[in-house]
C-alpha cells in the first residue's frame, strides 16, 4: 500500500532530521562532522537515484525496486542503530553507515512518486497520498520527542537511532505490497534523457530547487541542535516539527485547488518568497513560541515548492521516464543540500545559528530571480495543470 509506505518513510526522515543531529553532537561530534554525516545522502542522490531510477523504468518493475532499496536503507543503518557504547561515537561508525544507507535511501522519495504520479493520472489526487508521509512526520516527531522527555532519556541514547531503523524496516513491510503502475510504454533509450532536459521548464525549476534546497540546510540539519541550544527540550522540537509538517499536509491536500487558479512559476515564487521570511524570523526570534509557530511556514517551504516541481514533472515527462523525471528533481535538490548542508556545517561553527538562518533568508532570492525569469522567457509548462482523470 503506498500510503503506508509514505508513511514510514516520513517518519524516518522526521526523527533523523529532528533528532539525529543532536544525538550525534550529544556524541561529541563537531558540527563539521555531523554535516559531514548528513551530506552523505545528498552527495550520493547525485548519482545514485538516477542509477535505480533507470533500472526501474528499464525494466517497468518499479514496485520490485521500491522493494530492494528500503531493504537496503534498513540494512546500512543497522550498525547506528545497534551500535552501543562508546562505538557509538565513532565517527568512522557513524560515516560509514550513513554511506551505505543513503546509497538506498536517496532513491525512495523519488521512485514511490513516481509510482504516486502514475496514480493521480488514473485520477487519484496526489495531496491525498502524500498526505499519510505527513501524518507519519507528524508522530514521528512528537513520538519521539515525547518519548525523551516522559522518560528522561539522553538524546544521545539508542532511542532516536532505533526509532529511525524501525521506520524504514516499516517501509520495507509496505514495500511488499505496493503494485506497479500499470501503464505500458516503451523502454527509454539513454538519448531520451537528453531530450527531456532540453525542457527549459524542466532545467529551470530543477535550478530554482538546487538553490532552494540549499537554503533549507539550516533548517533540515540544525534547527533541532539549534532549539536545544536555545533551551528547549525535546517535545518542544518535535512539537516545532510536527507543526511544520501539518502545515506542510495542509497545503499538499489543498494544492490542486490553487493549481487550478495559479501558474506553477507563481506558486514557485511564493514558496521562495515565504521561506525567505520564515528564515528571517528565525534569524530574529528568541521567543521559544515564536520558534516554534515560525515552523507554520513549512507549508510554504516545501508543501508548496514539493507539490508545484511535482505537477511540474507530471506534465512534461512521458510515462517512460517518468521514474526518471524524478530521479532528476531529487539529484537537483540534494546537489543543494549537498552545498548546503557542508557550509551550514562551517558557518554554523564560526558564525552561529542565527546568522546562518540570516545568510538563508538572504539566499533564497536566487531561486525567487530563476523563477521570475522563467516567468519572462516561457509559458510552456508553467501554465499547464496537473493531468485530469
Amino acid at each position: 500500500m503506498i500510503e503506508a509506505f509514505y508513511f514510514f518513510l516520513f517518519q524516518a526522515v522526521a526523527v533523523n532530521m529532528g533528532f539525529m543531529p543532536s544525538h550525534l553532537r550529544a556524541l561529541g561530534l563537531s558540527g563539521r562532522q555531523i554535516s559531514a554525516a548528513l551530506a552523505a545522502a545528498p552527495v550520493l542522490a547525485m548519482v545514485a537515484p538516477l542509477g535505480w531510477a533507470w533500472l526501474a523504468d528499464r525494466t517497468q518493475r518499479h514496485n520490485r525496486v521500491l522493494q530492494v532499496i528500503p531493504f537496503g536503507a534498513f540494512a546500512g543503518f543497522a550498525p547506528l542503530a545497534l551500535a552501543t557504547g562508546p562505538a557509538a561515537g565513532r565517527f568512522s561508525l557513524v560515516m560509514g553507515a550513513y554511506l551505505t544507507y543513503a546509497a538506498f535511501f536517496v532513491a525512495m522519495g523519488g521512485m514511490v512518486d513516481a509510482l504516486a504520479v502514475a496514480r493521480v493520472r488514473a485520477g487519484a489526487i496526489y495531496g491525498r497520498i502524500r498526505q499519510w508521509g505527513s501524518i507519519g512526520y507528524v508522530l514521528g516527531a512528537l513520538g519521539v520527542g515525547g518519548a525523551l522527555a516522559l522518560t528522561g532519556a539522553p538524546v544521545s541514547g539508542r532511542l532516536p537511532p532505533m526509532a529511525v531503523w524501525l521506520a524504514l524496516g516499516g517501509a520495507f513491510l509496505a514495500s511488499l505490497s505496493v503494485t506497479g503502475t500499470g501503464e505500458r510504454a516503451a523502454r527509454p533509450r539513454l538519448t531520451d534523457v537528453h531530450t527531456l532536459l532540453a525542457s527549459p521548464e524542466l532545467r529551470l525549476t530543477l535550478l530554482a530547487g538546487a538553490l532552494h534546497w540549499m537554503c533549507m540546510s539550516p533548517y533540515n540539519v540544525f534547527l533541532g541542535v539549534f532549539l536545544r541550544d536555545q533551551g528547549l527540550g525535546p517535545l518542544a522540537t518535535g512539537s516545532a516539527y510536527a507543526i511544520g509538517v501539518t502545515a506542510e499536509a495542509l497545503v499538499l491536500l489543498h494544492f490542486h485547488r490553487l493549481h487550478a487558479r495559479f501558474r506553477i512559476d507563481t506558486l514557485l515564487a511564493v514558496a521562495f518568497a515565504a521561506s525567505g521570511v520564515r528564515w528571517l524570523g528565525t534569524a530574529l526570534a528568541h521567543a521559544p513560541a515564536a520558534l516554534i509557530l515560525l515552523q507554520i511556514g513549512h507549508g510554504m517551504t516545501f508543501g508548496m515548492f514539493w507539490s508545484a516541481a511535482i505537477a511540474l514533472v507530471a506534465a512534461t515527462v512521458p510515462p517512460s521516464l517518468r521514474a526518471t523525471g524524478q530521479a532528476l528533481l531529487v539529484i537537483a535538490i540534494n546537489l543543494g543540500a549537498a552545498l548546503g548542508n557542508l557550509g551550514t556545517g562551517v558557518l554554523y561553527d564560526a558564525l552561529g545559528p542565527r546568522a546562518v538562518f540570516a545568510l538563508a533568508a538572504a539566499g533564497e532570492l536566487l531561486p525567487l530571480l530563476v523563477i521570475l525569469q522563467a516567468r519572462r522567457l516561457t509559458a510552456g509548462a508553467f501554465a499547464q495543470r496537473i493531468p485530469s482523470p
